[in-house]
């Protein structure tokens, strides 16, 4: 196939949503398939897909969405797709429309419920209803759509009233996120080698609870945190470091790269996950790494928790109090030091069930079948 994949996220931010693009155009071309991506960035790791980009100086909205539907025209002619992937975002529209005025038939993703964000982040009334409007009509115009979670999924149905729903979860970067060495990840780190500690990875965004990672923390004593990243609650994390007890210290190390990361969770006793909401990725990377790993009750934990039947792998805390996420913590690391690590065959058996390449081959056979249903 031929496939035009549009999206508006800026491949050179350094977040999941433009590591989920560069995963999924990836994989789909090493599937096979001729891939033409439009998008803004310039990432360098792009492998064999085609990537046009946009003026640099627009921003996401509705003139970086007419810049890619001018885009999506000329690839029309120059490209020749058989179908187009279109990841919406709030000002979708004139993408959807060019792709019909060409005649290229489109799948929408969606990975987010985009007017109750707008909400959250304090829109008016006015364009919340809009922004509902338009993207029900470009929903209606759509050959399918797909959503990330069941809960999207469910939104879709309700909101944007999409009749052909299809849930296709995320994965995660097996080429960057592999199992490691703890002692080695320790060394190159400069952490101690022998203290026992737990890590935070991911954006730090409002609905991650670090309040709760802070009262339960201060219960076990003899364990220090390590937390990466950035966002709007990097100040707290940072205060964190400074009312931290010497016997339980904790590291803020802000933004870091993804290789870096990743080491920060091969390092680790335990990763740790506070995110109100659905599970996300970062849940399946500390699988892939082969960490033991605590989360909240949230969508999409059944997945996590099939990965690593046998091994005692993902506590679960199902009570938003400081009390219960430390009873979580402090089992985790009674298993870690009763049990050793997780054993590289359960290992290896978790990271096939979870990687990109899983997620491009639905993505990949559901547009096949909308082209033989035409």
């Amino acid at each position: 196939m031929r496939i035009l994949y549009v999206t508006q996220v800026d491949l050179d931010r350094p977040h999941g949503g433009a590591r989920h693009v560069i995963a999924v155009t990836r994989q789909l071309a090493q599937q096979g398939h001729e891939v033409l991506l439009l998008a803004p960035g310039h990432p360098k790791d792009l492998g064999a897909v085609e990537h046009w980009r946009p003026p640099s100086f627009l921003r996401a909205g509705a003139r970086l969405e007419a810049a890619l539907a001018l885009l999506a025209l000329r690839a029309r002619f120059q490209f020749q797709p058989d179908i187009a992937y279109v990841r919406l975002s709030a000002s979708s529209s004139f993408v959807p429309w060019a792709l019909v005025s060409a005649r290229v038939p489109f799948v929408l993703e969606l990975n987010g419920p985009v007017t109750e964000e707008m909400e959250a982040a304090g829109k008016r009334t006015i364009e919340v209803q809009a922004a509902a409007a338009v993207l029900a009509g470009v929903t209606e115009m759509s050959a399918h759509l797909v959503a990330v979670t069941e809960s999207i999924g469910r939104y879709a149905h309700r909101v944007l009233r999409a009749s052909h729903v299809t849930v296709i979860e995320n994965g995660a970067e097996l080429e960057v996120a592999e199992p490691g060495d703890r002692q080695e990840a320790r060394r190159r780190l400069g952490l101690p080698q022998e203290a026992r500690f737990i890590a935070l990875v991911g954006t730090l965004a409002h609905e991650v609870r670090l309040d709760l990672l802070q009262a339960a923390h201060r219960k076990l004593p003899g364990v220090g945190l390590v937390i990466v990243g950035d966002g709007p609650k990097a100040d707290y994390a940072r205060a964190m470091t400074q009312a931290a007890r010497p016997s339980a210290p904790v590291w803020f190390l802000g933004h870091q790269p993804h290789e870096q990361a990743i080491l920060v969770e091969q390092a680790a006793d335990v990763c740790i996950s506070v995110r109100d909401g659905h599970v996300g990725m970062k849940g399946l990377e500390y699988a892939a790494v082969g960490r033991r790993q605590v989360a909240f009750d949230n969508e999409g934990i059944e997945r996590l928790t099939a990965l690593y039947p046998q091994e005692e792998a993902v506590f679960v805390v199902k009570e938003r109090t400081p009390e219960a996420l430390t009873h979580a913590l402090s089992a985790a690391l009674d298993a870690e030091a009763r049990r050793g690590p997780l054993s590289p065959d359960a290992v290896e058996t978790a990271r096939a069930e979870i990687g990109w390449d899983r997620t491009a081959f639905k993505i990949a056979a559901l547009l096949a079948r909308i082209l033989e249903q035409r």
